[in-house]
């Protein structure tokens, strides 16, 4: 073929990394850094954990995880999609940002509702009818963990 004589090895399209080698090194780098910035802290016994204990052990199963993503990708043929899908970005994040806003107004009860009624807009096709069951279901199960489970000084409706 004359057409394919010219091109030579430099004009093939190059095959971005696999999504799996990514986060792999993402989380085994993540991990290195959890274990760098914990290192300083005691690690404690058995019997009576110190602070560097939970670091530790989250830094270890990070760089675990990590490590089999980038062994798992040399046999995994998926590429990355580049695209960014904004909506969900944006309205995820703004739904965070919602719920740390209305929180420090009102209370619990309201800045979970918020947040679950931002964040189900993410998808277009969630209905209004999901974001209502998940919010109260969030609601009650965050009112009775944080403020009757762990007895957190947390507002619940209004301060």
């Amino acid at each position: 073929m004359a057409s394919d004589a010219g091109r030579g090895r430099g004009s093939e399209p190059q095959r971005a990394p696999s999504a799996d080698l990514c986060s792999g090194v993402l989380f085994a780098v993540l991990g290195g850094l959890i274990l760098w910035a914990g290192g300083d802290y005691p690690l404690g016994t058995s019997a009576r954990i110190g602070p560097g204990y939970a670091p530790r052990l989250l830094g270890g199963i990070l760089i675990g995880i990590g490590l089999f993503l980038v062994v798992r990708a040399r046999w995994t043929a998926e590429i990355i999609d580049t695209t960014v899908a904004w909506r969900p970005l944006v309205l995820i994040t703004a739904a965070l940002v919602a719920f740390a806003v209305v929180l420090g107004l009102t209370g619990v009860v309201p800045a979970v509702l918020v947040a679950v009624g931002i964040a189900n807009a993410a998808a277009p096709e969630n209905r209004w009818t999901t974001a209502v069951v998940m919010g109260a279901l969030l609601a009650f199960l965050s009112w009775l963990l944080f403020v009757k489970g762990l007895s957190l000084p947390l507002p619940v409706w209004w301060r």
